[in-house]
């Protein structure tokens, strides 16, 4: 194929120059032309009833016509012409959508009328002898129109089929494509019917050019317009001007509206001897087209055109109801992974852990090929970049917090960020992303990835902007050829669609419910901290005050007192230690460990030394399979761990029983194991005794004096050990297990 950009040196205009011509092309008064079709008349009149403007062939088709100036007399038009006229200019709402009348031969028209602002546009559109009656056309509408209806579609292409079918079939037109806009302007055929020996334009993508501005604003208004010869010259309007204004007639819903030449041109390149557009429009706004092609001249008759608008617009509802349904179907989908996503949230012990647990649901909610979760310094990949660079995506959210941007989406990242990030994210394969971000404690950023998608992309002829010298200056032509010009076009992924970005601000709602949840949680952690603490303070400080007032009437000796200053003061320690353990853990400061090699079985039997004092009549069966085995922990904070959780057997456990602890060494690491016997199995799972702030942890009878934290504290304890701690329950007993990494036991040194 030629190369089809070979220009003349004229021709050749700097981008910029190009871009002035393309907005005066967009200015072009396309509806103030002051030319009609020349296959009917135009009349003009004032409020009055004044003719103030006619077309040059007025008395050619319509005989006797009132002179500039004049009014309508019996001797002008026919009879039903005159009293149609009449009736209009005397009650504005008097206006039929057409009516039959005769011309000066006897020639049959189509008298159409509107009001333009004050003027009254009446025009007399020929009807082709050939013209079948009206209610033949009306019926075959409404048979296409239920068979529309009746009809089942997987999608939107699936009824423009039908539909051009149908139109083409009504209407006779050598082709009629269904054409829908894409968001940038430029429009594909989507649906064709068609003669059988013209080539086919079916998925060809045309230009946003094609369509200029105004003409779009046009086709909104006026939803159909016909062009019935391209090569009949045009009919002047005389005077070309309103006498009062000084402005060219509006023709905005004119049927009889002349063309742009640049649009003749347009067509005479692509071999159309006539066309008839009929718009589709959703919610006021130009959504396609049905565009019918002829090769020769060819008039629908005005019957013809309002059964086709009429059958259009029941496609723009069917329209909507195909789109509605799938809106539906997507809605209900990221409604259900919206409760899953929020719930993991809720249950998790830190963000991260909620996201990555909920990722799968994450990733579902968009159509990506991997999905990155960075909260603030940690970053987890789910897909197929599971391997790319985490310092990209760290990247990628500071620029975000940078640009103070909660919501970022583009389909070539490479005109959306900075070139250095945009080309680290290009070397890993990614050419679109969909991000969200949400400060807080915590800054949190979901990052949905996409693949470049190497698209070919068939235009019907070459789609650059062609600029020829003419009288006035250089214009804009139209392009001479339009056989198929495939463009490649690279550095892009899918567009991200309106579900998929509703998808990713659903995510961020659930984050900032979840939040502020958390906010909320938070705050009544801390009332109930200050609560508990203000409560269980007093019993000691009432205790050391009475110990103290007793001393001082003599009724108490020294010994006595200070044995019950000294208790009451280390439940003071006590209490006050599980508040700011509890306080550093839901800050995120951490315990604080210190870890040092310590041998198992001593740790252990400290431990139930311990916890036999505190307990007493407690009884204790411990197995130990490696005592001479060290664990790297720290001894303090583990032997609080363990005997919270030996208290809690022994507080929350059949005490006629024994409590078990089991420790057992293997290469994966140790595991202590605590069985006791129940009473009666608790109502609510294991997972919901690590909630500090769970009903029922104050003023509990089996835990009196207690602040229910210690399961709590333990399980951060060993957490903060990179370990694991878990519970079940059967029937008649509870069973709690600690396991340390396969880093923390060794072999004591012989």
């Amino acid at each position: 194929m030629p190369h089809l950009f070979a220009r003349h040196a004229k021709d050749k205009l700097n981008a910029q120059k190009i871009t002035e011509i393309v907005a005066s092309c967009d200015r072009e008064p396309i509806h103030l032309l002051g030319r009609i079709q020349p296959h009917g008349a135009l009349l003009c009149f004032d409020r009055q009833g004044r003719l103030i403007a006619r077309s040059a062939n007025a008395a050619h088709w319509l005989g006797a016509v009132p002179a500039i100036g004049e009014t309508i007399r019996d001797e002008h038009l026919s009879p039903l012409s005159r009293q149609t006229i009449r009736a209009a200019l005397a009650d504005r709402a008097s206006q039929d959508e057409s009516v039959e009348c005769k011309g000066a031969d006897g020639e049959r028209f189509d008298l159409i009328l509107h009001w333009s602002g004050e003027t009254l546009i009446v025009e007399f559109e020929q009807i082709s002898l050939k013209a079948p009656a009206a209610t033949q056309f009306a019926l075959f509408a409404q048979r296409a129109i239920q068979r529309l209806q009746a009809t089942s579609y997987d999608d939107v292409p699936q009824l423009l089929q039908a539909a051009a079918e149908a139109i083409r079939a009504m209407t006779g037109f050598d082709r009629v494509m269904g054409y829908r806009f894409m968001a940038d302007g430029s429009g594909e055929v989507i649906a064709e019917a068609k003669h059988d020996d013209l080539a086919p334009y079916l998925q060809q993508r045309y230009p946003a050019s094609d369509i200029p501005q105004q003409a779009r604003r046009l086709y909104v208004l006026n939803p159909i317009r016909q062009i019935s010869d391209v090569n009949a010259p045009p009919i002047s309007i005389e005077p070309p001007t309103h006498p009062q204004t000084g402005v060219p007639f509006d023709l905005s819903h004119s049927v009889l509206r002349s063309v742009s030449p640049i649009h003749i041109e347009y067509l005479r390149n692509m071999g159309v001897g006539a066309s008839m557009s009929i718009s589709i429009v959703r919610d006021d706004k130009l959504w396609g087209l049905f565009a019918c092609h002829h090769m020769k001249p060819y008039r629908a008759s005005h019957a013809v055109r309002l059964s086709s608008t009429v059958l259009t617009q029941v496609v723009s509802i069917l329209i909507a109801q195909i789109e509605a349904k799938q809106r539906a179907l997507a809605d209900h989908r990221i409604s259900e992974q919206r409760s899953r996503i929020a719930a993991a949230l809720a249950q998790a012990e830190s963000p991260l852990a909620g996201l990555v647990s909920a990722a799968q649901d994450i990733a579902a909610l968009v159509n990506c090929e991997a999905v990155a979760i960075v909260v603030d310094g940690e970053v987890v990949v789910r897909g197929k970049h599971s391997a790319m660079k985490r310092e990209l995506l760290l990247e990628l959210a500071q620029h975000l917090a940078r640009e103070r941007t909660d919501y970022f989406v583009s389909a070539a990242i490479d005109e959306m960020l900075p070139a250095e990030l945009a080309s680290g994210l290009r070397s890993e394969g990614v050419a679109g992303c969909l991000a969200i971000q949400m400060l807080g404690d915590s800054r949190k950023t979901i990052v949905w990835l996409r693949d470049e998608l190497v698209e070919t992309i068939h235009w019907a002829g070459p789609p650059d902007k062609v600029v020829a010298m003419g009288p006035n200056g250089p214009r804009l032509t139209p392009r001479g050829s339009f056989e198929v010009w495939k463009q490649t076009v690279t550095g892009r992924s899918r567009d991200w669609s309106d579900v998929d970005q509703n998808a990713a601000r659903e995510l961020r709602s659930v984050l900032q419910e979840v939040a502020l949840m958390q906010m909320r949680e938070s705050e009544r952690a801390r009332t109930t901290l200050l609560a508990t603490l203000g409560h269980d303070l007093r019993d000691p400080l009432q205790a050391i005050n009475m110990a103290m007032l007793l001393m001082g009437r003599g009724l108490a000796s020294n010994n006595d007192t200070a044995k019950r200053v000294e208790g009451s003061t280390r439940r003071m320690q006590s209490l006050i230690g599980y508040i700011l353990d509890v306080s550093r853990i839901r800050s995120g400061m951490g315990l604080g460990l210190r870890r040092v090699d310590v041998a198992l079985g001593d740790l252990l039997e400290s431990m139930a030394e311990q916890a036999r004092l505190a307990h007493p009549g407690m009884t204790l069966d411990m197995h130990i399979d490696n005592r001479a085995a060290t664990v790297h922990v720290d001894p303090d904070r583990l032997a609080q761990a363990i005997t919270n959780l030996l208290g809690n057997a022994r507080k929350h456990g059949d005490t006629s029983q024994p409590v078990t602890l089991t420790a057992t060494t293997s290469a994966a690491g140790v595991a202590i194991e605590i069985r006791n016997r129940l009473l009666a199995p608790p109502t609510v799972p294991f997972d919901r005794l690590l909630d500090p702030f769970k009903s029922g942890s104050l003023d509990n009878p089996a835990n009196r004096g207690g602040l229910g934290l210690g399961l709590y504290i333990a399980h951060a304890i060993v957490k903060g050990h990179e370990g694991t701690l878990a519970g079940r329950f059967t029937e008649d007993e509870a069973i709690v297990e600690i396991k340390l990494g396969s880093g923390d036991p060794h072999e004591a040194a012989p």
